[in-house]
């Protein structure tokens, strides 16, 4: 693609009128004359000099740039010119709208954001086909250079739906076309008041979408949002974009300024611009003007008035042909009443590319450059970004007080002042309504609309993370249903049936903290019954483990992990030693399976950096011992074997003089796996004996089935298959009549090795392609990785190198993700092998290479004999033979050049 311009540009927008119905009419048609009509424009545009960006909107619309607004005139005369020449063999013929305005091009990921982008866009809305029209600045520039046969004529000013000031519209007159066109179909053609916006409407195009569609099937919406969501705003630009629907007008009610229900009716009837008398009942009044009207009342504010929702059930009643919409932070409650409760601006993205057009993104630039004008958004400012929009959950009002300090601090600063101080999200400028000012003042206004035991529930809720249960809050904060459906019905929850999960914005959730620490006993309390409740779901892991599905299990773990880290933490500051017992095997075993061995390590060092060693008592000692076993496990899997065995057999030892022979167990099993690592296959099987009586003394069931499958795995590693299959048969047998993934997998892993040892490859790949079955159903990332890594090589011994490429791939991905860098040496090592035998040597070179040159080659591959190092030097040696002597060193000295983790990046870079 031609590079794009930046600076000052005119943008050309097209599209074709009634487009839509033409591909419904004559679909096979209108491809062929989308076809006619993208060359004629594209003939056009490089014939002078323009670029074209991208489609905007439909298939059929066309965004141009040019850098000069002259070349950009002569383009939209010579192509609409031949656009009027062709013969369509459509139902009728193609008519293009076109829009020419000239303004800076703020140009990031070759794409263009910005004001002057969103007002081209408007300026087409308002055109018809086969007619052009620009705004003032395009005219300034080419009034005095227009090519031959082509005049401009003044349309006068016109409001767009942009809704902000008005613009001054030229029309473009080619000589031999068509010059007399209906009346622009701008704002002012249908009566209404809607105020004047000092800003762009930024993001929130699929709410419009959503408020018009429910407009057309509806006579009444309310949106439900707590203040500061751009309740107002959405409704003022949604009631713009429906506006020609009603040809007696569309009205905004601001409702802010009255204190009463009794004057909701003079409140609407002023802003309609009737007179009512003083003698006649005023609604019945107005319910006989409005009677006869087409119109929309747009009824803002309606919360502190919401005793007068009756008003709004009559117009519904007595005028068929008004509509309404209404902002709220709470359901009006009343018949016909439609709800579109709204969210946060969007505020997650993939890429920076997709960043730059994300709705929060976009609102914090546009509000920036009001701070300052010279603002420039830079890809190292995303990350520091997404924190801002994650603490405020896409608040726009919270979005544009965080942008308004980018004259004075840092993106990173800012993110955060915002993390720990809300009074930080506050205004001094002028003209902004006091419930606006600040957040703290928005929650101001929502805390006097609660009664006092609502009050009283919200602040409790405070002690939640990420969202709770209903179960949850019942037991912690004593909501009831109907208490939590009334503070939903206020917009201070959000409540998602589907999951019966109930969520509170994070900067309401501050501010219903501090109320709730006013008092000192309350808080005491509520924590307490946190902490007990959590521990409660994390410790049904350990009562249920094999009697219940474990995809259930962990996922009940996973939704409430927020919680359960802050009650574990609670409770490692109260020295809670009962409650964190409960934690511990839920807790750890739930990190092990998904692969979150920094963040259960975080949590490792949360305990043993506040609990003194010398004061343990027996519960405390318990999760001790317990969580020494965990954190070399997670070690091992972190590329630090070497340390492992240490903490492991010290945690056995100890436990072992305990009384919790369930931890017991958990540290023998993180104890075997340290021993894989250290190939001791031998004392592997020693261990899993011993714990396998210490699980049939105590009834578990689970346990015994597990450690028989690790048994089974030790003899066999010692050419003991006989007793290797015998015990794996066993542990299978027994894991067959329990609910069960996490050791099943492995079991399953151990008579794959097998069959592939034995050359029974077809069977391995059937056993493998299980392995990853089970492994995705409970998400369990080490054995994924192990499945896949494994599937690859058999795929790779028999000659299938593309499907073992791709498992690699996937194997390396998976490593990369959960840190486990022996695993992503490993890994490389065989897609080097992989890439030359489909016939890359070169790339396989590099990739060695680089493995060679990073410390964790000397680590062993787990249930091998094999150095990663070594497995990598033979694999070169066969390369090597096959390569001219240049072409190796030269592949082989790039490769040394990186580390293992550029490589790894720059091969996963190449995944979809």
């Amino acid at each position: 693609m031609t590079d794009l311009p930046d600076g000052l540009v005119t943008f050309l927008f097209t599209d074709i009128e009634g487009s839509t119905r033409l591909w419904e009419d004559a679909p096979d048609l209108m491809m062929k004359a989308l076809t006619q009509h993208d060359e004629a424009i594209d003939v056009a545009v490089e014939l002078h000099n323009g670029v074209s960006v991208k489609p905007r909107g439909e298939g059929d619309s066309r965004f141009v740039v040019f850098s000069s607004a002259v070349d950009a005139v002569s383009a939209v005369a010579d192509m609409q010119r031949a656009l009027d020449a062709l013969e369509w063999d459509t139902p009728r013929p193609l008519r293009v709208r076109a829009s020419l305005h000239t303004g800076t091009g703020e140009l990031k990921l070759n794409d263009y954001y910005g004001s002057a982008v969103n007002r081209a866009a408007r300026l087409r809305a308002i055109a018809h086909g086969g007619q052009t029209v620009m705004s003032a600045s395009t005219r300034e520039l080419v009034q005095d250079h227009l090519p031959t046969s082509v005049s401009i004529r003044d349309m006068g000013k016109h409001g767009l739906k942009d809704l902000t000031r008005a613009e001054h519209v030229y029309q473009l007159d080619i000589d031999g076309l068509q010059t007399a066109f209906p009346p622009l179909a701008s704002l002012g053609t249908v009566p209404n008041n809607l105020p004047i916006q000092l800003t762009e409407f930024v993001g929130r195009e699929a709410e419009v979408e959503e408020v018009r569609r429910i407009i057309a099937e509806k006579r009444m919406l309310t949106i439900l949002a707590p203040g500061g969501a751009g309740k107002t705003r959405l409704a003022i630009q949604s009631s713009a974009e429906v506006s020609d629907d009603f040809r007696d007008g569309v009205f905004f009610v601001d409702l802010a300024a009255i204190s009463s229900p009794d004057d909701i009716v003079q409140a609407i009837a002023e802003s309609i611009g009737i007179a009512l008398s003083s003698v006649d009942d005023l609604l019945t009044q107005l319910l006989a003007y409005l009677g006869r009207k087409v119109q929309l009342l747009v009824m803002d504010n309606f919360e502190h008035v919401s005793e007068g929702a009756g008003v709004l059930s009559s117009i519904l009643t007595s005028a068929p042909s008004v509509k309404l919409i209404a902002t709220s932070r709470s359901k009006l409650n009343i018949e016909g009443e439609t709800v579109m409760s709204l969210a946060g601006l969007d505020n997650t993205w993939e890429s920076a590319e997709e960043a730059f057009s994300t709705s929060s993104v976009e609102l914090f630039i546009d509000s920036a450059k009001r701070s300052d004008a010279g603002f420039r958004l830079l890809e190292d400012d995303l990350e520091p970004l997404s924190r801002i929009l994650a603490t405020v959950d896409g608040m726009p009002l919270a979005i544009k007080l965080a942008a308004a300090w980018v004259d004075i601090l840092p993106i990173g600063e800012i993110a955060v002042e915002i993390s720990t101080n809300l009074d930080f999200l506050e205004t001094e400028s002028g003209g902004v309504p006091d419930r606006h000012r600040s957040v703290r003042a928005v929650f101001d206004h929502s805390w006097t609309m609660l009664g006092e035991e609502e009050r009283r529930l919200f602040a409790a809720l405070s002690v939640f993370r990420g969202g709770f249960t209903r179960e949850a809050a019942e037991s912690v904060a004593g909501a009831s249903i109907r208490t939590l459906a009334n503070l939903a019905n206020k917009s201070l929850l959000t409540a998602d049936r589907d999951s019966n999960r109930y969520e509170v914005h994070d900067l309401l959730r501050q501010y219903a903290e501090a109320e709730l620490r006013e008092d000192a006993l309350r808080w005491e309390g509520v924590a307490n019954a946190h902490v007990a409740f959590y521990a409660g779901v994390a410790g049904r892991a350990q009562d249920e483990i094999g009697k219940v599905d474990q995809a259930e299990l962990f996922g009940a773990v996973e939704a409430d992990m927020d919680n359960i880290r802050l009650a574990w933490r609670t409770a490692i500051r109260r020295s809670d030693g009962a409650s964190m017992r409960r934690f511990v095997f839920g807790l750890f075993l739930f990190h092990g399976v998904r692969g979150w061995y920094r963040a259960g390590m975080d949590l490792i060092d949360d305990f043993q950096e506040s609990i003194p060693e010398e004061s343990l008592d027996v519960d405390t000692a318990i999760v001790a011992a317990a969580l020494t076993a965990e954190k070399g496990r997670y070690l091992a899997m972190l590329g630090q074997p070497e340390l492992t065995l240490d903490l492991t057999s010290k945690a056995v030892a100890t436990l072992a003089e305990l009384p919790d022979p369930f931890l017991h167990l958990l540290a023998i099993e993180a104890h075997c796996d340290g021993l894989a690592f250290a190939n001791n296959w031998e004392e592997i099987q020693n261990v899993n004996s011993q714990g396998i009586r210490i699980a049939d003394k105590n009834g578990y069931e689970w346990w015994h089935a597990g450690l028989l499958t690790w048994r089974g795995m030790a003899a066999t590693m010692q050419d003991n298959v006989e007793q290797g299959m015998s015990d794996l048969a066993e542990g299978a047998d027994r894991l067959s009549g329990l609910k069960d993934d996490y050791f099943t997998v492995w079991n399953l892993i151990s008579r794959a090795t097998i069959a592939r040892w034995t050359g029974q490859a077809l069977e391995a790949v059937d056993l493998f392609r299980q392995v990853n079955m089970h492994s995705r159903a409970i998400d369990f990332g080490q054995t994924l990785q192990v499945g896949l890594q494994s599937l690859g090589e058999v795929s790779l011994e028999i000659g299938q190198f593309d499907e073992a490429n791709d498992t690699f791939m996937e194997a390396l991905a998976k490593a990369d993700d959960m840190g486990m860098i022996g695993s992503i040496a490993f890994a490389m090592n065989k897609i080097a092998e992989t890439r030359a035998a489909m016939g890359n040597p070169v790339e396989g070179v590099e990739v060695l290479a680089s493995v060679l040159a990073d410390p964790v080659s000397s680590q062993r591959i787990p249930t091998q004999e094999l150095v990663i190092g070594d497995q990598a030097l033979e694999i070169l040696t066969r390369l090597e033979a096959g390569m001219e002597r240049d072409v190796y060193q030269a592949a082989y000295v790039r490769g040394e050049a990186k580390s293992l983790g550029v490589t790894a990046k720059e091969l996963l870079a190449g995944l979809p």
